[in-house]
Parts: C-alpha cells; structure tokens; sequence
C-alpha cells in the first residue's frame, strides 16, 4: 500500500510581485531614482494584500534593487559607485568619473578643543585647536553618505572661511599646498544612530556602513580624520591584493 503523500511547496505571495516589479527595473522600465507607487496602489495593481506587497518591497530592498526614504516611499536605486577606500581620490572624483552627480552639503563647521578621541587620532595635544565639520553628501541627488571631519586647525589657519561644501582634499591643496598621499582606513557595518539617520532621511536602526579615514599629507602629517555613515546600498568596495 503506498500511501505516500507527495506536496507542493507553497511559493509565498510575494514572490511573484517581487519578480515583476525586478524585471521592470532590471529591463529599464523603471529607470534610476524612479518612485514607486504606494502599498495601497501596488496591492490594487496586483490584486494582493498589502502584507504582501510589503513583504516584496523589503525583498527588492535587500537585493539592492530599490530604497526607502523615511516618510517619502520607495524609491529605484542608482547603481552603485565603485569605491576604492585605498584610493586619496575625492568623493567628487569618484562619483563624476562613474557617470554620477556629487553635492555636498554644510550641516555644521565649527572651532573646538580636541578631546582624547582626537588628540590620539590626530596626533595632537588635549585641548588643541581643532574644527569639526558636519557635511551631508548626495549622489544624483539622493543622500548617501554623512560626514565628521576632524581637522587639525594649526595645519590649516581661516580654514572655516573657505567654501566647505567643495572636496576638502582639493582645498587642502589649493589653498595649503598640502597634497593627501596616504589614508589609514577601518570600515565596518554599522546601524545608524538618530543624527546620522535623521540626515539620511532613514528609520533609527537602519544598516550602513562605517568607514573612518585617517589622512596624511605629503610630509607624513595627520591632516583629517574623516568619520563617514554610508547608506548600505549605496558602494561596491572592490580592493586589490598582492603578494
């Protein structure tokens, strides 16, 4: 007697939504930066729940096909820069030479004493003059990265006069002749605190990625130490390896 019970998986709702929506993206149908129409749209378009069309949205999120801006919706995602963390090039260098539009843009700048945190990471002594810069940074118009810059002042007098929104790396060399050859690099994942979350239009607890550069000018001196908050989606790290 076989009595065997042979069953089908279940393929969940979502699934086929998400498919369709991929495609679309993936075949240019939907173009970069695009916005998608609401749950409540989309539910009625698929003629499913909005469970489910929000259980594919997250999906196409974790593919890195689509974003969330907080209270906005969702949104096509750009392609990713490819970002060489080894590389002194600029964030404007990078972004411009891949086909993207860089802006920047000042939160806060301002003279204050080192802390420890700084007189180690820059080499300096507590209570030394140092400026703290706030900037927020968009590629194609979507913000993507929120910056801390630490900058040891006595390397760079009046530097709170200039435009803070261009690349610092090129005003460090304009303006001071010191040319960036050399950055010590940590990067790690992260979530995002309110500060760095507010500023990138994200939910509190949101996956980033943390990347904190410590720069040398052509004379081995610590100019910056640059804390960055990346959106998750945002790079494709590529490094090279030899033996």
């Amino acid at each position: 007697m076989s009595d065997s019970l042979t069953t089908t998986p279940r393929v969940p709702k979502y699934i086929a939504i998400r498919d369709a929506i991929a495609h679309e993206i993936e075949s240019g149908q939907l173009s970069s930066n695009t916005k998608l129409g609401s749950e409540r749209l989309l539910s009625e378009q698929f003629s499913t729940t909005r469970v489910a069309v929000r259980e594919a949205l997250l999906a196409l999120e974790t593919d890195g096909l689509i974003y969330r801006l907080d209270r906005r919706g969702w949104f096509v995602r750009s392609p990713r820069i490819i970002y060489r963390p080894q590389s002194t090039k600029s964030f404007n260098q990078y972004v411009s030479e891949q086909g993207g539009i860089a802006s920047t843009e000042l939160i806060s700048a301002e003279l204050v004493k080192a802390t420890s945190w700084d007189a180690t990471h820059l080499d300096i002594q507590l209570n030394d003059d140092v400026y703290s810069i706030w900037r927020r940074r968009s590629i194609n118009g979507r913000p993507a990265v929120v910056e801390h810059i630490r900058v040891n002042a006595e390397l760079f007098p009046h530097l709170l006069s200039l435009p803070l929104n261009q690349s610092m790396t090129a005003l460090m060399a304009q303006h001071y002749q010191r040319q960036l050859t050399r950055a010590h690099i940590n990067l790690y994942p992260t979530t995002f605190a309110e500060q760095q979350a507010k500023a990138l239009h994200v939910n509190v607890g949101s996956m980033g990625l943390y990347i904190c550069r410590t720069n040398r000018d052509q004379n081995g001196m610590i100019t910056d130490v640059d804390q960055e908050y990346w959106l998750h989606d945002v790079l494709d790290l590529h490094f090279e390896a030899h033996d």
